[in-house]
């Protein structure tokens, strides 16, 4: 019980500031607290690549877990994944699925609130969705990271795709979470399994790890 209460004053937080966020600058990188958009654009081309390595599947059905305003859907459907992804977005922000529902009119059905896959994926992905953190508990906010992570695990059925922001020690600084990457990795196989990471190309103390379940 009490971690439920602790998530959903966390999640509490987030959401305020995102809707904030959005009235203030837009559906654009800013609108999500991304620096530009070329750092957003080279996290969906690592994760999507990685994704794409690892499937053995034509057809990938992926979930977008944080899609914000759906610019990854507008990624994949302007670049070469677009014949090889099947695509779903979710997002706990109401105004964020709205700005989806908005900007995607004939594909509505793709975006729904909630914090993971309605049914089995192959895969869930995780872009940028625990960067932004509210809180000082860098304890708390691992566990939130970890509980989500958690509960996209059993609805992917090939594994967990994610980047984060990593430091020589986790902090949270200006309001944006610093995970280790050796000891995010050690946690997540310890957890789930055998746990990768590669830093992401072009966006510098960006990591992508790759939590497989084969």
């Amino acid at each position: 019980m009490f971690r439920h209460i602790s998530f959903a004053a966390l999640e509490y937080s987030i959401n305020r500031a995102y809707q904030s966020r959005l009235r203030q600058r837009g559906n654009n990188p800013e609108g999500v607290f991304w620096r530009n958009s070329s750092s957003q654009l080279a996290r969906f081309e690592t994760l999507l690549s990685i994704t794409k390595e690892l499937s053995p599947k034509i057809k990938t059905r992926i979930a977008d877990i944080g899609c914000g305003y759906g610019a990854m859907l507008s990624f994949i459907e302007h670049s070469n994944y677009s014949d090889n992804i099947l695509y779903e977005g979710v997002d706990i922000n109401r105004d964020m699925v709205k700005a989806c529902w908005s900007k995607f009119p004939d594909k509505r059905h793709l975006f729904r609130i909630g914090r993971n896959a309605q049914a089995e994926v192959d895969f869930s992905l995780f872009s940028g969705t625990f960067n932004l953190c509210l809180s000082n508990n860098i304890s708390a906010w691992e566990k939130y990271i970890f509980g989500n992570l958690e509960s996209s695990w059993k609805k992917s059925r090939y594994g967990l795709v994610l980047n984060l922001l990593c430091d020589d020690k986790p902090n949270i600084r200006n309001q944006i979470y610093y995970a280790n990457r050796r000891t995010f990795i050690a946690r997540a196989t310890k957890l789930f399994g055998p746990t990768h990471a590669i830093s992401t190309p072009n966006v510098s103390s960006d990591v992508s790890f790759i939590i497989n379940k084969q």
